[in-house]
C-alpha cells in the first residue's frame, strides 16, 4: 500500500471519494492511474470526439507528470483502454506528435466494451521513471 506522502492528487476530492490518487511515486518510479478526458467537474472533454479525447488526456497527463517532476520523456510504458480501436488507430497521430521529441514508451492496446464515464472513449495508464 502506497504511504500518504508518496502520492499525489490531480482532483483532489474525487479522487478520495473514489478511493485512488492520480501519482503514486516510489523511489523514482511514477506510477500514474488512468486518465479520461475530463474536465475539473468530470465531465467528459470531446464527447464522441476521439482526438479531442487522446489530446486532453496527453494534457492530464503532463500535468500530473509535472506534479512528479516528469515529463513525456520519462514515460516508459502506457496501457491504453479504449471503446473503439479503429478510432483510436485513426488519430494515432495525435499521440505521436506528442512523443515527437522523446523515444516512445512501451505501449499495449485494448479494446473493451465500456469506461467509467459512458461518454469516455479512452483510458491511458502510463508509468514513468525519473533519471536517466
Amino acid at each position: 500500500m502506497a504511504k500518504n506522502s508518496q502520492v499525489q492528487f490531480l482532483m483532489e476530492p474525487i479522487e478520495r471519494q473514489l478511493g485512488f490518487a492520480a501519482l503514486v511515486q516510489q523511489g523514482n518510479t511514477l506510477w500514474l492511474s488512468g486518465l479520461i478526458s475530463v474536465n475539473e467537474k468530470l465531465e467528459v472533454v470531446g464527447k464522441g470526439d476521439m482526438a479531442a479525447q487522446i489530446t486532453q488526456i496527453y494534457n492530464l497527463m503532463e500535468t500530473v507528470l509535472a506534479m512528479g517532476g516528469a515529463t513525456l520523456a520519462n514515460v516508459v510504458n502506457e496501457v491504453m483502454y479504449t471503446t473503439d480501436l479503429q478510432a483510436l488507430v485513426a488519430v494515432a497521430h495525435v499521440r505521436t506528435a506528442r512523443y515527437a521529441k522523446y523515444a516512445p514508451p512501451a505501449n499495449t492496446g485494448v479494446q473493451v466494451s465500456a469506461l467509467f464515464l459512458p461518454d469516455a472513449m479512452l483510458e491511458i495508464q502510463a508509468t514513468a521513471v525519473l533519471g536517466d
